[in-house]
């Protein structure tokens, strides 16, 4: 059913029900059916691309100032990336500076970049320049911090370097900045990166602009994860992470078809239309005279029941649920750090073995 459907029915079975309202409530009622479990139809894939690194050139600093420009070298290798369309494009890209490769001195995010003159890009920096003035500083341009590739982003649940053969998943996709501060705390480890760590949220750099850092694409609040070691050598990771879930916005939108129309309808009557309408008797008269608590348990116990069958069909389309975590000899690793089987087993073998399933 679209999403004014829903609407529709929604205040027919309330009236007085205004359709703004029962618009935000059957949002917030998918938002709830959402956070219900980790349904397969939020389960999805995404790229994230990390060019190799720029070297060429040499770029002019000024100490405590945010701002640097590029020689005409530098800004002829780096041009590419400041077109529209470019991937990653330059202002997902970090710069350090320093004598050799890899560089020793603090990471900067790239905030702006004006191509006004082609031959001498100016770059923006995220914070003011901490490294000696020079004219002629040796730099790298490089992508060690990452967004999430959709806006309603929940968690990693994998990701792939095929053409390494570099697989992120369980503790390497956990780890923090903190950790790698302990680890590297110059991030001179470089090469490819083959950890992912939280390294906070996208903030607000300047509340009049409303200019975000250290990532200017995305907005304030937005993960940034790090990669370590930092990918100067090029990678493209082939990503799989949970969604939050899209809420409906244009009339013809629609739910996932897993979530009946009566699932959704009953969330919104028993969690937010019913107690509204109880909360707001003396104010519409056609409210009055309705037992309220009656029918806000029979929307809840029929929203059970349609959830129930709901997980239901989620489960036979793909499994989500872990019927049986098993006791405490069946938690490790039976095979390896992969947990498989390497070759077939017989029941001899099983019977004359101890193996943890």
């Amino acid at each position: 059913m679209a999403f004014l459907d829903l609407v529709s029915e929604l205040t027919g079975t309330l009236p007085g029900l205004s359709p703004i309202l029962a618009s935000t409530y059957i949002n917030r009622a998918l938002q709830k059916i959402y956070g219900e479990r980790t349904w397969s139809f939020l389960l999805t894939d995404g790229v994230l691309v990390c060019p190799a690194q720029f070297t060429s050139g040499t770029a002019a600093i000024t100490q405590y100032a945010t701002t640097v420009t590029l020689d005409a070298t530098a800004s002829a290798a780096l041009l590419a990336q400041t077109l529209p369309g470019a991937t990653p494009g330059v202002l997902q890209l970090q710069m350090r500076f320093g004598a050799a490769s890899p560089a020793a001195g603090p990471v900067y995010a790239i905030l702006a970049c004006d191509a006004t003159n082609p031959a001498a890009l100016l770059l923006t920096l995220s914070q003011p320049v901490q490294d000696a003035t020079t004219a002629a500083a040796a730099y790298q341009i490089y992508r060690c911090y990452v967004t999430p590739p959709i806006d309603d982003f929940l968690r990693w649940e994998s990701i792939v370097d095929p053409s390494n053969a570099i697989t992120l998943t369980g503790t390497r996709l956990t780890r923090s900045a903190r950790e790698f501060d302990l680890r590297d705390p110059q991030r001179s480890s470089q090469g490819l990166a083959y950890h992912l760590g939280a390294w906070g949220g996208n903030r607000t750099a300047d509340p009049v602009t409303g200019l975000t850092s250290p990532n200017a694409t995305a907005d304030a609040g937005t993960p940034i994860y790090e990669l370590w070691p930092h990918p100067t050598t090029g990678q493209t990771f082939l990503c799989r992470f949970r969604r939050k879930g899209e809420a409906l916005v244009a009339p013809q939108d629609t739910p996932p078809a897993i979530l009946s129309d009566a699932l959704i309808l009953q969330a919104a009557l028993y969690a937010y239309a019913y107690p509204f309408a109880m909360a707001n008797v003396a104010n519409f008269p056609s409210f009055k005279h309705a037992n309220w608590p009656m029918l806000i348990a029979a929307a809840r116990n029929e929203y059970r029941t349609e959830l129930l069958d709901a997980k239901r069909a989620d489960n036979e389309s793909q499994l989500q649920d872990v019927w049986n975590l098993g006791h405490g000899l069946r938690t490790a690793r039976p095979f390896g750090r992969f947990g498989e089987m390497p070759y077939p087993l017989d029941a001899n073998f099983l019977q004359s073995h101890l193996i943890r399933f």
